[in-house]
């Protein structure tokens, strides 16, 4: 490795730690989740591509959740879609869009697999005040009400288990 790809290398750390664009803080957020999945219980099985490979040519699987996870006991799979909002927007917490919706609805379907959503809401994006892990099926709007999500709450910094389809 050249002095040019070291270069590099560290200003892309320092816009991985720093920047507050968009994706970067989704993919700080991806990397908090991913952390919480002990390797030892669960092998990632498919992970969504980088804004950089995806800029080169891009892969449609990028359309799917994040994440498939294996719980490694049981060899079940589950997906999880992670989204990091720094406030609620008109009392309402905005996690997706319709066209979104529908495409997690799709791959739920097709691969008969069940889809989490993970939100990190306030904080920061790789230390979130709130946590919630929303099954898709009642994630029935793209913009939440607090009755709904506040049922889904759970510890930001706790480690993720599986039991009996679920994920805790």
């Amino acid at each position: 490795m050249g002095i040019l790809d070291t270069g590099i290398k560290i200003l892309q750390g320092i816009k991985y730690e720093f920047s507050d664009d968009s994706f970067v803080v989704g993919l700080r957020f991806e990397d908090y989740v991913q952390d919480l999945f002990s390797k030892k219980y669960f092998s990632i099985v498919e992970k969504t591509h980088s804004t950089e490979t995806n800029q080169e040519r891009y892969v449609e699987s990028s359309m799917n959740p994040d994440f498939v996870f294996r719980y490694i006991p049981t060899g079940e799979q589950f997906a999880v879609e992670c989204k990091y909002r720094s406030g609620l927007k008109e009392g309402r917490l905005s996690w997706s869009y319709p066209k979104q919706m529908k495409r997690y609805q799709e791959f739920s379907h097709k691969r008969k697999m069940p889809v989490f959503i993970v939100i990190g809401l306030g904080g920061e994006d790789n230390e979130p005040e709130e946590m919630f892990n929303i099954p898709l099926g009642e994630a029935k709007y793209p913009d939440l009400y607090p009755s709904v999500f506040n049922r889904f709450s759970r510890p930001p910094d706790k480690p993720f288990f599986w039991k009996n389809g679920n994920l805790y």
